[in-house]
C-alpha cells in the first residue's frame, strides 16, 4: 500500500461518530453479533464506495497532469471545510445546543439488526476527501487493478481500527470491555467537541497543505 495512502488512512479513522455505536452497542443484547454485523456491514460500504471511486478515477485517467488541479482542489476543499467546522465547534454558543436528538435517533436504528446495517451504510456511504485522495494514491502507482483493490482492502483494514478493536476486545473479554467502553463514552460526554476542533483542525491544515503541495508539484 502506498505510504500516501497509509497516511490518509489513518488520518480518516478518526471517526466519533462510528465508535459512539459501537459503545452502544456493547451496551445491549447479542454484543458479539451485533457488533460484528456493523463492523462487516461499514467494511463492505466502504469498500464498495472505494471501488466506484477507484474506477471513476482509473476512467479519467486520474494519473495524468491534467486532473491534477481538480484533484488538489478537492483536497483544498476538503481542508476549508473542517477548518469551517472546527471554528463552528469552537464558538461558546455552540456548546448550548442539545445533544438529545442524535443519540435518540442512533439508539432507532440499534434496535434491530437491519437497524444495525441502515447505520451502517448511513455512516460509510458518503466518501471523505481524506478517503479519495488516499484513493487516488493507488491510482498513481500505475499498479494493476488486481493490485490497486488489494491496496484499497488493506486500507479500509487501516481506516477502520477505531471500530475494528473494540470489537476484537469486545469478542475476547466482554464484561470488562463493555464497562472500557461506557467509561469511554462517559469521557467522550465531556470532552467530544475539544476532540472533535483539535481533529478537524488537524485534518483541515493537513489537507490544505497536501493540496497546496500538489498544486505546485
Amino acid at each position: 500500500m502506498p505510504s500516501e495512502a497509509l497516511s490518509l488512512a489513518l488520518a480518516a479513522s478518526i471517526y466519533p461518530p462510528a465508535l459512539a455505536a459501537v459503545i452502544a452497542l456493547g451496551r445491549g443484547s447479542e454484543v458479539q453479533l451485533r457488533v460484528l454485523l456493523f463492523v462487516a456491514a461499514a467494511y463492505f460500504t466502504v469498500f464498495a464506495v472505494g471501488l466506484v471511486v477507484l474506477a471513476l478515477f482509473t476512467e479519467a485517467g486520474a494519473t495524468s497532469k491534467q486532473v491534477r488541479t481538480p484533484s488538489a482542489a478537492l483536497y483544498i476543499f476538503g481542508g476549508v471545510v473542517l477548518l469551517a467546522i472546527a471554528a463552528r465547534l469552537r464558538r461558546p454558543q455552540a456548546a448550548k445546543e442539545p445533544q438529545e436528538s442524535a443519540p435518540s435517533r442512533t439508539a432507532r436504528y440499534l434496535e434491530s439488526r437491519w437497524g444495525i446495517l441502515v447505520l451502517a451504510l448511513i455512516l460509510y456511504v458518503v466518501p471523505s476527501p481524506i478517503f479519495v485522495g488516499g484513493v487516488k494514491s493507488m491510482v498513481d502507482t500505475h499498479a494493476s487493478t488486481a493490485a490497486q483493490i488489494g491496496y484499497l482492502a488493506e486500507m479500509l483494514v487501516v481506516m477502520l481500527w477505531l471500530i475494528e478493536l473494540p470489537i476484537l476486545l469486545l469478542i475476547a473479554f466482554r464484561e470488562r470491555t463493555v464497562n472500557v467502553l461506557e467509561a469511554i463514552n462517559a469521557w467522550f460526554g465531556g470532552h467530544w467537541r475539544h476532540m472533535a476542533v483539535l481533529v478537524a483542525a488537524v485534518l483541515g491544515v493537513y489537507l490544505l497543505i497536501v493540496g497546496v503541495v500538489e498544486v505546485l508539484g
